[in-house]
């Protein structure tokens, strides 16, 4: 066939399916703002239209295949209705040689949407997913304005005045600085009640930005603090919280922003490259090492039958009587009890008697460092006031529920070095856990869901990459069925010959998400083959029309 043909045909497919892809794009972008907007995100007008701007670029994996089946159906039906077609096969030209442009374009349009799922359309995902949890500054002035608290995780701040400097250069290298004024700040447990609650006069906030995150330093100045487990309130010139509060970029863990690259990293190396394993690895180890402290604890009791701490901010060191401890709880044996004296400034104040003692790690929060905590209950406590006059023997008893020791720090010969424990894979974690027998139930917990969670990983690994390339064939299966059909069927309307090509493709792409579920909630095989059986009755469709009209 002479190349004006082809360039020909070639031209009048692309001019069609440019059209259709722009059109379709624009439409589908402008409806995916409609949720945002409809759950009253923060998002500005041009945060919108960012949103929907970087929108345009994922829709591009759906909008290219029904395009390019519509650009070939109407031109191809157009060439036939002239009888251009008819003309090329009566002077001897096949029509697989008829056909060779349509393959062709078929055959690019396929590798750009390769490139774009695999590569380029994840890292837009990404993108959308921080336009849409708004900017961190500007999120923090709304609700300041509105007079509504903010939450970043379990944190929620409230305050009454808001101001953002705008300084270029700030003398802590942050990004941007926010002053507050009248702040109250709360840190929620799962049952959304505070467990810790400050006030402060003015708290300055320091944002930093990063790919991975933004990070919050918060310090607090004329602030007041209250700890529901200690029950106590304690006042501070200036407190200043020694972790920052990290809000995660919306697209980590998620394998839907993940690329092709990032996707076989992830499954050769999952505690690495994906957080949220590394996060559950990380508690796996912090929960052994608290094992390891406990025996070692057990072995000073056995030993000594005492063991000393210090509550640093307090300046008190507390001793503890014991017979052994086991996961952290201290007991006594039969006829015993477990005594704990407290001393301050070098002198006994308070001897608490416990039924029952434990040391309880408390996880790091957006205001606290990781700590231990002494936990006692069901207790006698004697207040030791020697030279009290009124008080005989200088003792004043009385029984309580619980008292909680916070910030109790551990003797640093019990603390062990858990750099190789750490540095182990998850499957080598796994098996050393299995190996003890002494593992407690929060640890075999956290095994089965770390096991769970990289099971889950490897099955959306799988789903996402298969579907990924079945959505891209399904570009090249779209646009011959579309230009056969538009041959064989010349004598009907476009828009009808279109309808027998979109409803299979339809199909096709019901097929594709149904097989990712079914692959990501473990049916592996059975999910394959209904992902790629869309394709394969697209394939058939092409196969029998293709017969069809070489026989005519």
């Amino acid at each position: 066939m002479p190349l004006r043909l082809y360039r020909y045909m070639l031209l009048e497919m692309l001019r069609v399916i440019l059209i259709t892809t722009l059109v379709l794009v624009t439409v589908i972008a402008f409806g995916a703002v409609i949720k945002p907007l409809a759950n009253e995100s923060l998002l500005t007008a041009s945060q919108a239209f960012k949103y929907v701007f970087l929108a345009m670029v994922p829709m591009l994996q759906y909008s290219i295949p029904f395009a390019a089946g519509f650009g070939s159906t109407l031109a191809m039906h157009r060439i036939a209705n002239d009888n251009e077609i008819m003309a090329m096969a009566v002077s001897g030209i096949s029509y697989r040689v008829i056909l060779g442009p349509v393959l062709a374009l078929g055959v690019v349009l396929t590798l750009i949407m390769i490139l774009l799922t695999q590569s380029v359309i994840p890292k837009f995902y990404g993108l959308m997913g921080k336009t849409l949890a708004g900017d961190v500054t500007q999120m923090i002035a709304h609700s300041v304005e509105k007079g509504v608290p903010f939450h970043f995780e379990d944190m929620q701040i409230f305050a009454e005045q808001v101001k953002i400097d705008d300084s270029s250069v700030l003398e802590t290298g942050a990004d941007e600085r926010i002053v507050l004024r009248k702040m109250v700040a709360a840190q929620l447990n799962g049952k959304g009640r505070a467990v810790t609650d400050v006030t402060a006069a003015v708290a300055i906030i320091d944002i930093y930005r990063n790919d991975e995150d933004v990070q919050l330093k918060i310090v607090m100045n004329d602030a007041v603090s209250w700890d529901e487990n200690s029950k106590e309130l304690r006042g501070f010139p200036r407190l200043e919280p020694t972790r920052a509060l990290v809000i995660s970029n919306p697209s980590q863990g998620e394998t839907g922003a993940m690329t092709y690259n990032e996707l076989l990293a992830a499954r050769n190396n999952p505690r690495e490259e994906y957080a949220q394993l590394r996060l559950v690895h990380d508690r796996i180890v912090d929960l052994h090492g608290e094992q390891l402290i406990s025996q070692e604890l057990d072995r000073l009791i056995e030993e000594d039958h005492v063991v000393e701490f210090e509550q640093i901010e307090q300046d008190r060191v507390y001793s503890i009587r014991a017979d052994r401890v086991e996961d952290g709880v201290f007991t006594a044996d039969e006829g015993g009890q477990v005594v704990v004296v407290e001393t301050t400034e070098g002198k006994p104040s308070r001897r608490f008697e416990p039924k029952r003692a434990r040391l309880v790690s408390q996880a790091a929060g957006p205001m606290t460092e990781k700590q231990f905590n002494l936990e006692m209950y069901d207790l006698n406590v004697e207040i030791l006031y020697p030279g009290l006059e009124d008080v005989p023997g200088g003792v004043r008893s009385n029984t309580r529920e619980s008292v909680v020791l916070n910030a109790i720090a551990i003797p640093a010969d019990v603390i062990p070095n858990m750099s190789s424990f750490g540095s182990l894979s998850i499957d080598e974690l796994v098996e050393l856990v299995h190996s003890q027998r002494t593992s407690s139930e929060k640890m075999n917990d956290q095994v089965e869901l770390i096991i769970r969670k990289k099971a889950g990983l490897l099955n959306q690994i799988t789903s996402r990459i298969n579907s990924r390339f079945a959505l891209s064939l399904t570009t090249l299966l779209l646009l011959l069925l579309g230009s056969i059909l538009a041959v064989l069927l010349k004598r009907s309307m476009p828009l009808t010959v279109y309808m027998w090509a979109f409803l299979p493709a339809l199909l096709d792409l019901v097929l594709i998400s149904s097989g990712s579920s079914m692959i990501r909630s473990g049916t592996i095989s059975m999910g394959l083959l209904i992902l790629w059986s869309g394709n394969l009755f697209l394939l058939l469709l092409i196969v029998l029309a293709y017969r069809r009209l070489a026989r005519h």
